[in-house]
């Protein structure tokens, strides 16, 4: 029998699928893969850090507070007012009776906010003290952050800082290509549990509020002017995916939803402030405004692992 050779066909090395499609088809199963192992060591991390001692809890705290680089004000005679309206609302919770004394510290920054760090330490600038117009409105922001120490999320946030940093080096994030796509989903998923957190802590704030005053009214103030504020900025608060906190008027939304659901007014009677809170916002400026927007990073100081940031933003 005569061997006839067949014909060469131009197709007969070419692969019936796109490189391109390939490849992308890889590098999202690589960073489907690293989410999946992110959230479930974050989740690793949220279990093991809630199990540490108080008291090495607040060791971790008494040592991130200096890294803030912020100026202490101790002889503001406004401090101990704060300080005792904190730990009233603290005995509120009867899952905190058996905490000591919560500390505050004020810090000199115009910017109106406040924070906390693992142990439980409140850290109060001398902008809020000098914008809030009356206790419930203090009250709401201090409830803010107790709601943060009662889920323990500052502690929670830094050790998930710490399994970002070690799966970070681990797969060379930083270098082109693939690892800072798998950055990028790690960061937009840390940021989209940060927002849940803010949102948990808005919700038990008012909770808080209710329970002392028997009505919401004037809670929602400090977001309100944060929101006239951001509204006299060119670009707004920006998109809400890319901060650590839902922006403000979801937020406001959100607890008028809430709380309409609950069957309660927010409105009712104000709790005056002693006289020497000034309840003015005329010294906040354009560069304030920024700030409290989110245009310089949107940084909290309730979030541990960025404690070296000043007092930036609204409430964490």
């Amino acid at each position: 029998m005569k061997y006839v050779p067949k014909a060469i066909v131009e197709e007969v090395n070419v692969t019936p699928t796109n490189h391109l499609v390939e490849l992308g088809r890889l590098l999202g199963m690589v960073v489907g893969i690293s989410i999946v192992i992110y959230i479930a060591l974050g989740f690793t991390a949220d279990w093991l850090v809630t199990r540490l001692s108080p008291e090495l809890e607040q060791q971790i705290g008494q040592a991130l507070i200096p890294t803030t680089a912020l100026t202490s004000v101790n002889s503001d005679p406004r401090l101990a007012y704060v300080e005792d309206l904190l730990n009233q609302l603290k005995a509120q919770d009867p899952s905190l009776v058996d905490y000591p004394s919560l500390p505050t510290q004020l810090f000199e920054t115009p910017i109106p906010n406040a924070g906390i760090v693992p142990g439980g330490t409140v850290l109060v600038s001398q902008g809020l003290l000098n914008t809030v117009a009356t206790e419930n409105e203090l009250a709401f922001v201090l409830a803010h952050e107790l709601g943060h120490f009662q889920a323990r999320d500052a502690l929670k946030r830094l050790g998930r800082s710490l399994v970002f940093v070690t799966l970070a080096s681990v797969l060379g994030l930083g270098n082109s290509g693939g690892p800072e796509l798998v950055g990028l989903a790690g960061n937009l998923t840390e940021l989209r549990y940060s927002r849940g957190q803010e949102r948990d802590a808005d919700i038990y704030a008012i909770n808080l509020m209710v329970e002392r005053y028997g009505h919401g009214g004037y809670s929602l103030d400090f977001f309100r002017n944060i929101q006239e504020l951001e509204a006299d900025l060119p670009l707004g608060q920006g998109p809400e995916v890319f901060s650590t906190h839902p922006l403000t008027p979801k937020r406001i939304a959100d607890l008028e939803a809430y709380s309409q659901a609950q069957g309660w007014s927010l409105e009712g009677p104000s709790t005056p402030l002693p006289e020497t809170f000034t309840g003015d916002l005329s010294g906040v400026d354009l560069e304030m405004q920024q700030a409290i927007a989110g245009h310089e990073g949107y940084q909290m100081i309730s979030t541990s692992c960025h404690c070296a940031n000043t007092l930036r933003g609204g409430m964490s």
